[in-house]
């Protein structure tokens, strides 16, 4: 098992940022510390490139490349490849330094052993004592050796300690000073075993008994013998327990890992059943890919799983994810085609909008700035970036020829002048003339004949309407009256050229179709009263309503045939 559970899931991690992880990983922890995380950096890194290198010949293909000649290099993959290779370096260096601390250890506890088995052969262990106790803290003090020397060298220095003690023995009082400095040692070994036993951090507390045992074997000697059985049994038990705890911790790491394995299976399954078939615009697209976004989030958020599931778990999820990458790869292919046309057609109404704003035909030129108005709004997208200069560009012609065009207004045309003289002249035959029912309609024909004035003389036009509407003598009947003063008001409108005109119509035509529908429903609903007659109080009412709308439909067609009898 692992010593450390890694945190980090170096697989949501740009290219970048993993070669900032790896940069800083060998720059502040030991080379000999990173060997875990190094190699998932390295494995998210390759597996993002690689991908990054399928998505290039696959587009490089489909853009007619003849795959023998694609080449794709990433100069992250460079600085990558670099950093890997100093990784290596100082990992060998260790290695080497790592070999050669093994060799010094193994030569220095050989001088121990002989300078042990000297005192041995010596055969005055009484005077010898101190050194002996001198060379066995030397002993401690020195590292580790070579595996592959650890057991002969181990055997060798117990078998003359164990010489040494049975000479030893004839020094009661040295012998007692011995054992109880060893049982001291092992008493303060069980303590901090106990102490380990109730520790959060399970792994933590293994890794340290591993230590302790070390330890024990290594560096304590033996006991007198009415404590050794008691002194090791209370240690044993103690790593028993300890090592149940992590039998227990790593059942339910199992647990949890499986528990996981499960939830990525079925996250995959949401995601490979993610429908995406309606897409049709870049709106679309962009709701559809930030949602899969989410699972995918949600896929890598999800926690460790067993080891020798993981590749598994990831061809499946690459392989869910397949459809999807390539329908949205596909659309936004297209969607460059299309913007490129698009670009083309704006770059074309931009010069005609150029060509024609300086035209002093003005009523060719407006059609034709209305035409191309509307044509820009048609146009397909086209990238924010260059979407904003065309536009200004476009918008700048555009208001360039209408500035034009209101000050003509304005001033108005030798046309617009000389009608205006007209119609000051007609107002003055107006005002003396008499003005009946008979005659209101051929003054508003002649009037409207003069054609349009300058818009800021247009004065003249309300003062015309003013006179005709004061001189006529409206008649009783109310639905005739209100056409008269329509058709005034109508006349002013087309006088002055107003926009209201076409809003009025569309009104007229709404109206005549609803106040149509309205009368349709009430004479149906005379069905309901077959054998009713006169006074019924509800069939009265919808008599009368009947009547309503019949004088309503009749006023509304009576304007509609007035305004179109001006448009001929």
């Amino acid at each position: 098992m692992e010593n450390e559970i890694q945190s980090t899931d170096y697989k949501t991690m740009s290219l970048d940022d993993l070669v900032s992880a790896l940069n800083n990983l060998i720059a502040e922890k030991p080379i000999q510390d990173i060997k875990d995380e190094a190699n998932a950096i390295r494995a998210s890194f390759y597996l993002q490139h690689n991908e990054d290198v399928a998505k290039a010949k696959e587009a490089f293909i489909n853009e007619g490349g003849n795959e023998i000649d694609f080449e794709y290099i990433q100069p992250i993959q460079i600085t990558f490849k670099n950093l890997w290779k100093s990784y290596l370096d100082k990992k060998k260096e260790h290695h080497h330094k790592i070999n050669k601390e093994l060799e010094n250890n193994l030569a220095k506890r050989e001088a121990v052993i002989a300078a042990i088995k000297a005192l041995v052969e010596k055969g005055d262990v009484s005077s010898a004592y101190k050194e002996f106790q001198q060379l066995q803290a030397d002993w401690k003090e020195i590292g580790s050796v070579a595996s592959d020397k650890y057991q002969e060298m181990w055997g060798n220095y117990h078998l003359y300690v164990e010489q040494f003690y049975d000479l030893l023995h004839m020094n009661n009082d040295l012998r007692a000073i011995d054992f109880k400095y060893n049982l001291e040692a092992k008493q303060q070994i069980v303590q901090k075993a106990k102490e380990l036993l109730e520790h959060s951090d399970i792994l933590f507390a293994f890794n340290e008994l591993q230590l302790l045992h070390k330890i024990w074997k290594e560096e304590t000697g033996p006991v007198a013998k009415e404590y050794r059985e008691v002194i090791w049994q209370e240690f044993s038990e103690i790593t028993n327990k300890i090592h149940q705890k992590r039998t227990a911790f790593a059942n339910e790491l199992k647990k949890e890992e499986e528990a996981n394995y499960a939830k990525k299976l079925e996250k995959i399954e949401e995601i490979k059943n993610f429908n995406f078939s309606k897409n049709k615009s870049f709106g679309d697209w962009k709701k559809s890919i930030d949602a899969f976004e989410v699972l995918k989030d949600q896929f890598l958020a999800i926690g460790k799983i067993p080891k020798n599931k993981t590749g598994e778990v990831w061809n499946i999820f690459k392989e869910a994810t397949k459809a999807f990458n390539h329908a949205k790869n596909e659309f936004f292919k297209e969607q460059k085609k299309s913007q490129s046309e698009a670009l083309t057609q704006k770059q074309a109404l931009i010069q005609e909008a150029l060509d024609w704003k300086e035209s002093t035909d003005f009523p060719a030129a407006t059609e034709t700035f209305k035409r191309i108005q509307a044509e820009w709004k048609k146009v397909g997208f086209v990238p924010r970036k260059q979407a904003d200069a065309l536009w200004n560009e476009f918008k700048a012609a555009c208001d360039a020829y209408f500035d034009r065009l209101n000050n003509v207004k304005k001033e108005g045309t030798p046309e617009e002048q000389n009608s205006y003289e007209d119609k000051v002249q007609f107002l003055q035959e107006l005002e003396t003339s008499e003005i009946s029912l008979d005659t209101y309609k051929k003054l508003i024909k002649n009037w409207l004949e003069l054609g349009l004035v300058p818009t800021q003389k247009n004065k003249i036009d309300q003062e015309i309407q003013q006179v005709i509407s004061k001189g006529i003598e409206l008649p009783t009947d109310k639905v005739e009256a209100e056409l008269i003063k329509y058709q005034l008001k109508i006349a002013y409108w087309y006088a002055i050229d107003s926009k209201k005109l076409y809003d009025e119509y569309d009104q007229l035509r709404k109206e005549i179709d609803a106040t149509t529908k309205d009368l349709k429903q009430l004479e149906n609903n005379l069905g309901f009263f077959s054998n009713s007659k006169k006074g019924n109080p509800l069939f009265d009412t919808v008599i009368k309503s009947i009547e309503k709308e019949k004088i309503k439909l009749k006023s509304a067609k009576n304007k509609m045939k007035y305004f179109r009898s001006l448009q001929k």
